[in-house]
This record gives structure tokens, C-alpha cells and sequence, in this order.
């Protein structure tokens, strides 16, 4: 994969600029990735962060650790079940309250696990990596695009992941049967995180001729929106792969976990980078995928396949319009 803009300064939680003021909506925020991520900006002093999670005892010892990183106070929790879209509706409802919104960073994910059905009825992997967070984006988008507008900086971040180049060739985003099929842990992980990329690339792609949002998009120039590859991290995700493969799983994670990044001060790099760096608006990177810790490359072919993009997106339209009316 080719490496489309080079970066000489070295990316680290240190090289975040000074955040003052701004305000950051982080989903899975509580464990893993998204807590380097909400530990990190918190340390740089911004004015709120909105950190969203399913598990309130989560929340709970993540707010009594953030202490370490800065005042607690300016982080507030929202609890989110991204396997229930009314769930998802209701607190994007809420957040649309806010007057600032300078980055969404859509981290929250299921690993590579075991394949269940959402509330909803649809594949979790599909729903929570994807789904739930693309309507999040949507209905955000206009806080987003006034933030981008007032204040000339807004991002949107996406995890994806390197896995995205393993999904299985045949996958098309045609129909809920298609995305229902138990095509296997890894698989299924595989494709939702193909999913986030072809997200992002359809979403910067229809914005800007104008197919989403209110057909003027003032404030588009400065509404940056990117996915990010974190690399190999160690977080509870491993506990799904143990729980899909057995044994086996167990022996995989003990293998690789020794190897594997920090949350709090590696994992976290490329989602920080895509949300805070200055060389993203002064770059102009938007639509693109990030790997660690801040090397814009090219994601697979698969990813860059417009025909499974919009697929990708009339398949999603639909299931939101069904699920949620609207």
C-alpha cells in the first residue's frame, strides 16, 4: 500500500496540539483504544468531551482514572447501546443539542467474535462497527459542518482496521441476507471494518456533490473525514477471539499479545492524529485512510471499489430507513 502524503514529524501522544475550547464526542470510550483516545485529549485541555459507551461500571472506572490525565469533570458519559438504533437516534437527538462539535470519533467496536444478531435484528459486527455509527455521523453532521464553518476545523474519524484487506472476496452490501450470513469470526469482523472505509470515502464523496446533507454545505472546506488503522493493540477485543476460537484463540492471544500496543500511549495514535493534527486541514487529508501512527496510505481494492461503496450506502439507507422511519 503506497503511502500518499509524507509525514517527516513523528506522530506521538505529545505532538497533540493545545485543544482549548474544543469539544469531542468519542464512542467506546471507556476501555481499550477509545480510553487512550479520551485519557489523551483530556491532557490537552479541551473544553468537554462526550465519551459514549454501552457499560455504565466501565464509565465509572474510567471516570475515576482520567483524574491521572487532566480534570474529570470536563468528561461526560452517555450511555449508548449501538445494538439498539433507537438507542443510537436518542442520544444523537441529544447530542445534536450541542452548539460545538470538532471531532466525532466513531471507535466504539465488536472484535472479531462470535455472530449474533442486533436488537434490530441485523448482524452486530455490521451494526455496531458500521451501522449505528454512520447514522451518528449523519445526524451530527450539521453541528459538524457549523463547528467546521465558526470555527474553520472539524473532523470525523473512523476505526477501521488493517483486517479490512482480509474480507471475504464475494462480499457485495446487497442485501440484509447477504449481511446476516454467519460467514465466520474473522470474516464478519473483516467486512464491517471494509465497511467503515467505503463509508468514509462515500461520505466525503457525497458531500461534496451535495447527495448528503442540506445541498449548501457551508463549512465543507473545513470538515476533515478520515479512517484510521490503529495496528495490532491490546485491549479486550482478544476476549472475543478467544471466545470464537477456542483453544486455538487462547493460544493466538498469548502468542501475539506480548507484541501487540499500548492502548493509552500507541494504539490510540492514528485516531488522535486523524482528530487533532494540523497538518489535516493545512494537508487537506480528508477521505483517506490512516495508518499507525500517522501514514496516509491506500486501503485495499476492495475498499476503493465504487460499486460495493454504493451499494455499501443504499443497503445502510435502507436498513435506517426501515429500522428507524426516517
Amino acid at each position: 500500500m503506497a503511502s500518499l502524503f509524507s509525514s517527516a514529524k513523528t506522530w506521538s501522544c505529545s505532538t497533540i496540539p493545545n485543544l482549548a475550547n474544543k469539544v469531542y464526542v468519542v464512542t467506546g470510550g471507556t476501555a481499550g483504544i477509545g480510553y487512550g483516545i479520551v485519557s489523551n485529549l483530556l491532557s490537552h485541555k479541551p473544553q468537554k468531551i462526550y465519551m459514549l459507551s454501552e457499560q455504565p461500571h466501565h464509565a465509572e472506572l474510567a471516570e475515576q482514572d482520567l483524574a491521572k490525565y487532566g480534570d474529570p469533570s470536563l468528561v461526560e458519559y452517555i450511555k449508548c447501546d449501538l445494538r439498539d438504533l433507537k438507542e443510537v437516534d436518542r442520544t444523537a437527538k441529544k447530542l445534536k443539542e450541542l452548539r460545538r462539535i470538532d471531532a466525532l470519533v466513531c471507535n466504539a467496536g465488536v472484535g472479531v467474535g462470535v455472530y449474533n444478531e442486533s436488537k434490530d435484528g441485523i448482524d452486530t459486527h455490521f451494526q455496531i462497527n458500521h451501522l449505528s455509527q454512520m447514522h451518528l455521523i449523519l445526524s451530527l453532521l450539521p453541528n459538524l459542518l457549523k463547528t467546521a464553518q465558526e470555527h474553520h476545523d472539524a473532523r470525523v474519524v473512523c476505526q477501521s482496521s488493517e483486517l479490512h484487506a482480509m474480507s471475504p472476496s464475494d462480499v457485495k452490501f446487497e442485501s440484509l441476507e447477504e449481511i446476516n450470513k454467519d460467514i465466520g469470526p474473522s470474516y464478519l469482523y473483516n467486512r464491517s471494518k471494509l465497511a467503515q472505509i467505503l463509508f468514509i470515502r462515500g461520505l466525503v464523496q457525497r458531500l461534496n456533490d451535495g447527495r448528503v446533507g442540506d445541498g449548501k454545505n457551508i463549512g465543507l472546506a473545513n470538515l476533515f473525514c478520515n479512517a484510521t488503522n490503529p495496528g495490532a493493540v491490546s485491549t479486550g477485543q482478544q476476549d472475543q477471539l478467544e471466545e470464537a476460537y477456542g483453544t486455538v484463540g487462547k493460544i493466538a492471544v498469548a502468542m501475539g499479545r506480548p507484541f501487540m500496543k499500548d492502548p493509552i500511549t500507541d494504539g490510540c495514535l492514528p485516531a488522535l492524529y486523524a482528530a487533532t493534527a494540523e497538518e489535516i486541514k493545512t494537508e487537506n487529508i480528508t477521505g483517506q485512510y490512516i495508518a499507525a501512527p500517522n501514514k496516509v496510505t491506500d486501503p485495499s481494492k476492495q475498499a476503493q471499489d465504487q460499486t460495493l461503496g454504493d451499494n455499501l450506502w443504499k443497503l445502510s439507507e435502507k436498513l435506517l430507513k426501515e429500522k428507524l422511519g426516517a
